[in-house]
C-alpha cells in the first residue's frame, strides 16, 4: 500500500512538472521575437528615380542599339505597404526630343527621321491599368495618336521596382517611321549579308526607386 502511494506521488510531480515546463525551443522563441517586432512599412515614388532604357534591333542578326530619355514625367502615384501598389494607376510622359543613345550624330536622326515621322507623338504617354500577383503589368501607351496595352514583367528587388516589356511598331501603325529612320540611317543598318535592316521590336527595361520608411 505504501509503494503504492509513493509511485502514485511520483506520477503526480511528473505530470506537474511537465505542465509547468515550456516545450517551445530556443529557435521557437527566437521566431516569436523576430514576428513580434516585424516592421511596419510605408513605400512612396522619389522624384526622378525613374530609368528608362530602350534597346533596338539593326541587322539581319539583331545587333542592339540601346539608348534612353532625359526627360520622363512619372504622376499619379500612391504611398502603400506594398511596393507594387505604389506604382498601380501611375502615368507617365516622355519627351521624345530628349532621346538619347549616346551618339550625338544619330539622336537628332532619331528626332527627325523617326519620332517627326508619327502623329503627334512630341510625347509618349501612358499609364499603369494593372499589376496582378503574378508581377504582370499591364500598360496602357499612347503614341502615334494609337493606345496600345502592352504587357511587362515586373520584378522587386529592395526599394528597386523594374519592369521588361516589349514594344512592337507595328501595333502603333509605326513601319512608315521604322522606313524613314532606316532610309536614312542606310549604311548604318547594313550588315555583313548586304541588307539594310531596321527591325520594328523595340525592348525596354523601366526601372524606379521607391523611399521606404518604417516604424
Amino acid at each position: 500500500m505504501k509503494l503504492t502511494k509513493t509511485l502514485l506521488m511520483s506520477i503526480i510531480g511528473a505530470l506537474l512538472f511537465i505542465a509547468c515546463t515550456s516545450n517551445t525551443t530556443s529557435d521557437e522563441t527566437s521566431a516569436e521575437e523576430k514576428a513580434s517586432v516585424q516592421e511596419n512599412c510605408t513605400y512612396s515614388y522619389v522624384a526622378d528615380s525613374t530609368k528608362f532604357q530602350w534597346t533596338a534591333y539593326k541587322f539581319s542578326s539583331r545587333a542592339g542599339v540601346g539608348g534612353t530619355f532625359n526627360s520622363i514625367e512619372v504622376s499619379n502615384t500612391a504611398s502603400a505597404t506594398n511596393p507594387l501598389d505604389v506604382l498601380k494607376g501611375a502615368e507617365f510622359v516622355i519627351n521624345t526630343s530628349t532621346v538619347n543613345s549616346g551618339n550625338q550624330e544619330r539622336d537628332p536622326k532619331l528626332v527627325s527621321f523617326f519620332f517627326n515621322a508619327l502623329t503627334n507623338t512630341e510625347n509618349i504617354t501612358g499609364k499603369i491599368k494593372s499589376i496582378d500577383h503574378d508581377n504582370k503589368a499591364a500598360v496602357l501607351v499612347t503614341m502615334n495618336e494609337k493606345t496600345v496595352e502592352i504587357i511587362g514583367k515586373v520584378t522587386v528587388e529592395g526599394e528597386k521596382v523594374s519592369m521588361e516589356a516589349a514594344v512592337n511598331m507595328n501595333n502603333f501603325d509605326g513601319m512608315s517611321a521604322i522606313a524613314s529612320l532606316n532610309e536614312v540611317c542606310s549604311a548604318q543598318h547594313t550588315g555583313e549579308d548586304g541588307d539594310s535592316k531596321l527591325w520594328p521590336d523595340v525592348s525596354i527595361v523601366v526601372s524606379t526607386i521607391l523611399k521606404k520608411e518604417c516604424k
